[in-house]
């Protein structure tokens, strides 16, 4: 039984630019354009363990979660994030946007063999600055990031799979088997 679809970009070369080249031209166009608008926002960027950071992602990912009609406690989600580090030894990283010494945006993702696989991410929404927040954290600094560690690809998951498509994302079919 098919289950969903599952969506990952590959990642040719060794190089952001690299990855541009098997765009579109349009699609390269709107992609430096985000990364532009992002740089110039002006935002303190930091790589951080999971662990440095649980209780101020918690927070965001709250939002997240309660802009998509889902409220969270985001003392509830600090505590998940803090189990997640304890249980996978701290090996998450990170990215980071801060303002005014305040984190406003962040990806967590870890790297597992040739493969930075995104597992979470939140929002301050109110303090954004409309300079494409969500596409540069989710896609393009991990991208940055995973070529500077020599992966060679970058695992999305489930959801928005148009927005991952868009951006080179090969999607794959998920399927369980119905047991007796």
């Amino acid at each position: 039984m098919r289950l969903n679809q599952d969506a990952g970009i590959p990642l040719p070369g060794s190089t952001f630019d690299d990855y541009l080249a098997g765009l579109p031209s349009k699609r390269r166009v709107t992609i430096r354009r985000q990364r532009r608008a992002f740089a110039e926002a002006g935002y303190e960027l930091r790589t951080l363990r999971l662990s440095e950071c649980a209780d101020a992602a918690g927070a965001l990912a709250a939002q997240l979660q309660a802009r998509h009609g889902h409220p969270a406690d985001p003392a509830f989600m600090a505590g998940l994030l803090h189990d997640r580090a304890d249980g996978m030894a701290d090996t998450g990283t990170v990215l980071a946007a801060y303002t005014g010494g305040q984190m406003v945006a962040f990806s967590l993702f870890y790297r597992h063999a040739d493969t930075v696989w995104l597992r979470s991410t939140g929002y301050d929404y109110a303090r954004l600055r409309g300079a494409h927040e969500y596409f540069n954290l989710v896609y393009y600094l991990p991208i940055d990031h995973a070529y500077a560690h020599g992966a060679t690809a970058l695992h999305l998951g489930m959801e928005s799979l148009r927005a991952k498509t868009l951006r080179g994302a090969v999607t794959s079919p998920l399927w369980a088997i119905e047991g007796s």
